[in-house]
Formats: structure tokens, sequence, C-alpha cells
């Protein structure tokens, strides 16, 4: 047993292709396992196989970090209700991804500019973009990079799988995803997110609230390689509070009740 019992493992790996330095780098994939040490080389050997085999190309930069995190400063939370959408046209799912922002307390404004971010993205962000609920003024200043979620997995992984399979959804990029909308979601200034992967050959994105992660297909069309994500969050928000969530809170998220 030993005292690794009363810890968990962080794991996570970067990559990148393209570029000499890190502001000519363009992200390629970006992975995040928390795990028991046991766990640990294999994770990390799954994760390498992912990277270096994804649709997006290949990686000329591949970066793990692995940090101890103590059992007793992780947050354990619930996940988010899933809802799945479908449309004939990317213009009606982003027309319902809007009306669900609107609907989660997001003005029309900024829903509106919150699409037109990303589908203006001449390269797929890093993290997310953090915009205000009701002017849809961005408020975060991190560029291109914008701002990440870390340190999160769900807690017991076969749990949470069976689950998604019973809310008619699985994979590894619903798995991913319903973690993050579930960790951004506990945030204290949260109100909503929007996002759509840059998988080229993945449409189907995302609208959340704190209760909800609403699956909306097609958000995007089939080959296009730029995807993003939006935080919007409360007028006056504590963005330094929220990033520090973000980036540093480690949390397990719970399997779906039914």
């Amino acid at each position: 047993m030993g005292e690794n019992t009363h810890y968990l493992f962080s794991v996570r790996m970067r990559a990148a292709t393209n570029g000499s330095n890190e502001n000519e780098r363009q992200h390629l994939s970006g992975c995040e396992r928390l795990v028991s040490g046991d766990q640990m080389v294999t994770v990390v050997q799954n994760l390498l196989q992912r990277i270096l085999t994804h649709t997006r190309g290949k990686a000329d930069t591949i970066n793990i970090q692995i940090d101890k995190m103590d059992k007793a400063t992780i947050h354990l939370i619930p996940a988010l209700k899933i809802e799945s959408l479908e449309f004939a046209t990317v213009k009606q799912a982003h027309g319902s991804a809007i009306a669900s922002l609107v609907e989660f307390g997001v003005s029309k404004t900024a829903a509106r500019k919150g699409v037109e971010l990303i589908k203006n993205l001449s390269a797929s962000m890093r993290g997310g973009m953090v915009l205000d609920a009701i002017t849809g003024e961005r408020i975060d200043s991190f560029g291109v990079r914008g701002v990440r979620l870390s340190h999160m997995d769900c807690e017991n992984e076969s749990a949470f799988l069976s689950s998604l399979a019973e809310s008619g959804v699985g994979g590894e990029k619903v798995r991913e995803a319903m973690i993050l909308a579930s960790k951004a979601a506990f945030a204290k200034d949260y109100m909503a997110e929007l996002c759509w992967s840059d998988d080229p050959h993945y449409v189907t994105g995302y609208v959340a609230s704190k209760e909800i992660y609403r699956r909306l297909s097609p958000m995007k069309l089939k080959e296009d390689n730029i995807g993003g994500r939006v935080f919007f969050v409360k007028p006056n928000a504590d963005l330094d509070d929220l990033i520090d969530f973000f980036e540093h809170q480690p949390v397990l998220v719970k399997a779906l009740r039914k």
C-alpha cells in the first residue's frame, strides 16, 4: 500500500506541430488524466499512442508532465445531465446553440459573438476564450492560448463509461468533453460554455450550463480542422479565481445518475 494510497497523479500530455519556438507552434492535441500510481505507466503509454496516431497530423514536439496530487485536495463533483440534438445543417445547429446559450442566461449578443469568434479562428486555440455573458466582451488576454482546464478525470472510469452508454453516447471525445464541461460548470462565476472540436472528422459540438451538457451536430463541416471553446462568465467575474480553479484545482467527476 504505502503513501501512494493518499495520492493521485495528474498526467498531462501536449503535442504541437510546426515552428521552431512556442509562439510559432500549432497546437495538435492535449490529453489529461488523474490516476493512481499503478495506472500511470499504462496511461502514459495510451496517451502517447493516441498522440502519435492523431488525425490532425504528426507531432514535432510532445511534452509530458506528471504531478502528484494529495487526495485530500481533490474535489468530487457531479456530472452534467446529457442531451443530444441533431440538425440538417451547420447553420441550424449554430442557431440552436445560440438559443440554448440564451436559455442558460447568456445574452443573445454574447451568444452570437461566441459563435462568430470560433467560426473566424484562423487556427485552433489551445484553451478557451472567456467572454462576459452579457456584453460579449472577451475578458482574458491570453490570445491563442486561452484559458485551459487541467487536473481532472472521472472518479470511476468503468462506471462513468457505463453511464454514458446508458445515455446513448460513448467514445473518448465524449468522455473528455463531459469531464471538462462538468469541471468548468463547477466554477463560481461560470454561466455557460460553447465548444466544437478541431478534429476534421468529428463535427459534433456542445453547449453547457451548470446543469446540462447539450450535444449539437453538425457544428462544422467535415474536414474542417479548426475548433475552439468559449466560456461565458458573470459580469464582474473574478477572472483570477476562475483561472486558478480551471488550471490548478484537481477534480474527479462522478458517474451520471439516472
